[in-house]
């Protein structure tokens, strides 16, 4: 109890009495009361340690969660980039060429090369279909599907041509050429619209 406050003001109970003070009373006692706390030691140097301690912990708690998130998005990343170089299909562009420049040497026919040039462009058209999913290029914008039947259409022009003109090199590399650039142009249009 404090030292200002008179014994007899304070409600006690003592033998089941109780002594209630009045109102004047109680104002008289706030009164006394000291208008300011002022505490029994310093406090500055605790808040101060606090803070900073506090401020050093936000501090490392920032580092840490922005590196977490770049991590898992580099390595995600990292994922998806060599799944897409590993399981892509590769292309050949001078594999019709290097067949017409040995073809003096081995004894192979024009036919025959002209056969073999058709199916090694059936099978790379097939593997470039099968790597996204066996698509139909009836999604595709009208003027995408007429610029592949152009080239469907110039490579049957070209093949017709070699069966009359069955010596003529400059047809096939032609012929290889437009192979060439369908498979590109399907493979770029495949990646640029994902929805064939």
């Amino acid at each position: 109890m404090s030292k200002d406050i008179p014994q007899e003001a304070v409600t006690s109970k003592s033998a089941g009495l109780a002594k209630v003070v009045s109102d004047k009373s109680l104002a008289v006692l706030v009164e006394k009361l000291p208008n300011e706390m002022i505490p029994e030691r310093d406090l500055w140097p605790g808040i101060e340690r606090a803070i900073g301690q506090k401020s050093q912990e936000s501090q490392v708690g920032q580092q840490r969660n922005t590196f977490v998130p770049g991590a898992w998005a580099a390595s995600i990343a990292l994922v998806v980039l060599l799944s897409w170089f590993t399981f892509s299909p590769d292309i050949k562009d001078n594999s019709g060429a290097a067949l017409v420049n040995a073809q003096g040497d081995s004894g192979i026919t024009q036919g025959q090369l002209v056969n073999f040039m058709q199916q090694s462009f059936k099978q790379q058209k097939q593997t470039l279909l099968a790597s996204y999913g066996q698509p139909t290029t009836d999604k595709l914008p009208v003027a995408m599907q007429q610029e592949l039947k152009q080239l469907a259409d110039a490579r049957a022009s070209i093949k017709k041509a070699l069966l009359t003109d069955e010596n003529n090199v400059d047809l096939l590399n032609l012929l290889d050429f437009t192979q060439q650039q369908e498979l590109k142009l399907l493979q770029q249009l495949y990646r640029q619209y994902q929805v064939i």
